[in-house]
């Protein structure tokens, strides 16, 4: 079942909720902080392939309307098409017949290919540099380059992956933690005659000076919320999902109340037992305490699982996430099982 997203960024949609499994916290809160904090060593970027298709498209643009003010305006919309699906605050450029001045030095670049564009993408503490280039060698063989340059120090390959038309490679910098990258290799044509080569580098930079936590506006409640969960009093609603399919519904919200973890625990511990469900106190998922519940209502099954946490941008706040799927019963039945 694929969720709809109400008031969330597209590159934060979450995985499809299960109530009843044990609950992790989920993207749907990152909106609710802005100062961002950097892992140890940086992940590459995962979605590279997309990456080409809209830097490629783009570039295309450039050279179907010709020069000067063309290429601005060009540059202009794939760094627009770029923030799709980013956080608040990320900035792009992209350069057309350029490479980002702080590229790296002695990352491996293909014999004889042509550079057709470069981005540079800014967010919080990690800046990540991409360069599009193209060859006229086939994958397979562009493929067979970058495993051996990039596995020669200071590069080492975490993933190498080539499934079917695309070739894929993850690698890191073994002296310098803070710095990694991917390289995406892809036919530029139908008779895969030539390739497309885009190489990403993503490194820390100096950390954001951190601002005060500032609590946005709640967001709606998502369509079609069943009125017998109650939202938190006073809780604001950071993030939320919904989704349908033949027999089911499927909802999630993520929120923050200005109480403890246990407040919110025993809020929904004595409220959903009061209104006939039957609660479970899980095994805590890291800093998270967990509750399920479900009830088992003619002609529907409800499942849900609560978890809450103290919110680590502002101890102040607790941070909740609710779960739910509503399920006929008929629609459980295995097929060809008749129902008692």
């Amino acid at each position: 079942m694929a969720l709809e997203i109400e008031g969330s960024n597209p590159s934060v949609h979450p995985k499809s909720v299960h109530p009843g499994r044990p609950v992790r916290r989920t993207d749907l809160t990152s909106n609710a902080s802005r100062s961002p904090r950097m892992s140890r060593r940086p992940r590459a970027f995962l979605f590279l392939s997309l990456l080409v298709i809209v830097l490629a498209a783009g570039i295309a643009l450039a050279f179907g309307c010709g020069g000067g003010s063309s290429n601005q305006e060009a540059e202009s919309a794939v760094a627009k098409l770029l923030q799709v699906g980013q956080s608040p605050g990320t900035t792009n450029e992209v350069l057309i017949d350029k490479s980002p001045a702080d590229l790296p030095d002695g990352l491996p670049e293909y014999p004889g290919s042509k550079l057709i564009g470069s981005t540079i993408t800014t967010s919080g503490g990690a800046e990540g540099l991409g360069v599009l280039r193209e060859t006229g060698d086939p994958v397979d063989k562009v493929y067979a380059f970058y495993e051996q340059a990039l596995d020669t120090d200071p590069w080492e390959i975490q993933i190498s992956s080539f499934p079917a038309e695309t070739a894929g490679l993850q690698f890191v910098n073994i002296n310098d933690s803070n710095m990694a990258g991917a390289v995406v290799i892809q036919s530029s044509g139908d008779d895969d005659s030539g390739s497309l080569i885009f190489t990403s580098i993503q490194k820390a930079i100096e950390a954001p000076t951190s601002e005060p936590f500032k609590l946005e506006p709640s967001k709606p409640l998502p369509r079609g919320w069943p009125g017998q969960v109650p939202l938190y009093p006073n809780a604001t609603i950071t993030g939320t999902a919904w989704g349908r399919s033949v027999g089911a519904g499927e909802w999630q919200i993520s929120f923050l109340a200005e109480t403890t973890l246990t407040d919110v625990i025993d809020f929904y511990r004595t409220e959903l037992t009061s209104a006939g469900f039957v609660v479970t106190d899980e095994p805590p998922q890291g800093e998270a305490s967990v509750l399920s519940f479900k009830n088992e209502l003619t002609p529907e099954i409800w499942n849900g699982a609560i978890s809450a946490q103290a919110f680590a941008d502002d101890p102040a706040y607790a941070l909740g996430t609710i779960q739910l799927s509503i399920s006929s019963a008929a629609a459980t039945q295995p097929s060809g099982t008749p129902t008692p």
